[in-house]
């Protein structure tokens, strides 16, 4: 019977682009939406003042040329310079990998794999590549698939990216303005655009470092309608009627997020201490990224009252970096080990959710 092999976290990358945007000239980059309805531009004159005060950000990036309006990256150049920097701190070579798994919830192309163009542009000849489709639990099911793989002896170094481009959603051009609805406003001054990486290796065990114990990912949105959605894919790909309609718009209703996030938050972090078999006394830090300010008080209030965490433990730097899915949790990971919150002899749990269709993931790290 082979024996199963413990998996370490050998570091973390991330990449910013360009300079940070201030939220009050987050329009200015991205574009306003100056052809939109009347109805709609009163609405975004009227929502902006307090919008801030409930999200909570000061500055986000964008991969956008301010002079040109020009998206100046893609997904296979930010997550090649997160993977590099990663690889940069674990001191390692490119040619040690031996997967690659990149999460998120838009390619490059329908065809190639953006996987392919990363391992290309590291200059790996041969490896492993498997590319997952899905918004914020991207990172967990990559987590998932890497750490399986692992413990199996499949892979010996996996290198795991998160990439988000949310300018490809968010610029004024891309818009039938026309058809811009409240559900497409909110989202344009949290997301942002960023690449994260983390690198796995296997061990037969390790007495230092940074050790993976468990990663868990349920979908539990059967009986519940999607709360994010942009529905330009294989069933519309008609692009002409998709731009005409606003189909390709990318939207969200923010009152069940608001509604439904605090319990599927918490049942997913009882279910990961279950999976994982993890004593929530044992936890000294949560990790989740959440784009609201309000709404990560409301979670970690109602996750204290189901599990009795504390609110001081929980951890979030979107104020300072914006919201980019998956890669948020990694970005925030990332600060939390580079400034010593996460330390030596301490368990961090990170949980996130994905509002599209009601996912969550989430592992939990021993930092040995």
């Amino acid at each position: 019977m082979t024996t199963l092999k413990e998996v370490e976290l050998v570091s973390t990358g991330v990449y910013l682009p360009g300079e940070p945007v201030p939220f009050e000239k987050i329009e200015e980059r991205i574009g306003h939406l100056d052809r939109a309805t009347p109805r709609i531009q009163k609405l975004v004159k009227k929502l902006k003042p307090s919008i801030k005060k409930l999200l909570g950000i000061d500055q986000c990036y964008f991969a956008i040329n301010p002079v040109t309006k020009k998206v100046t990256e893609s997904n296979t150049s930010m997550s090649t310079k997160a993977i590099q920097h990663a690889l940069g701190k674990a001191k390692m070579e490119a040619n040690e990998i031996d997967c690659i798994i990149l999460a998120n919830p838009l390619s490059d192309y329908q065809t190639p794999p953006t996987t392919t163009l990363i391992q290309e542009s590291l200059g790996i000849e041969n490896c492993a590549e498997i590319e997952v489709h899905s918004n914020c639990t991207g990172i967990t099911k990559a987590m998932q698939i890497a750490f399986d793989s692992l413990r199996l002896g499949r892979y010996k170094n996996v290198a795991i990216s998160y990439s988000q481009l949310s300018s490809a959603y968010l610029l004024s051009d891309i818009y039938n303005q026309e058809k811009v609805k409240s559900e497409n406003l909110l989202l344009r001054w949290f997301l942002s655009d960023s690449a994260s990486a983390v690198i796995l290796k296997a061990r037969d065990s390790f007495d230092t470092g940074i050790k993976v114990v468990g990663v868990h990912n349920e979908s539990l949105g059967c009986k519940h309608k999607p709360a994010m959605w942009s529905r330009l894919g294989a069933k519309n790909i008609n692009l002409p009627e998709v731009f005409e309609a606003g189909i390709h718009h990318l939207g969200q209703d923010y009152s069940a997020v608001n509604n439904l996030a605090p319990e599927f938050i918490a049942c997913g972090f009882e279910k990961l201490l279950n999976h994982t078999k993890t004593n929530i006394n044992k936890i000294d830090h949560a990790l989740s990224t959440i784009p609201s300010i309000m709404l990560f008080d409301k979670i970690r209030n109602h996750v204290d009252g189901r599990l009795s965490i504390s609110a001081d433990k929980w951890f979030c730097n979107m104020q300072n970096k914006g919201y980019s899915g998956g890669s948020s949790v990694i970005i925030g990971l990332d600060e939390m080990i580079d400034t010593n919150v996460f330390k030596k002899n301490e368990t961090l749990a990170c949980v996130t959710i994905e509002s599209s269709k009601w996912m969550v993931g989430g592992f939990i790290l021993e930092y040995l």
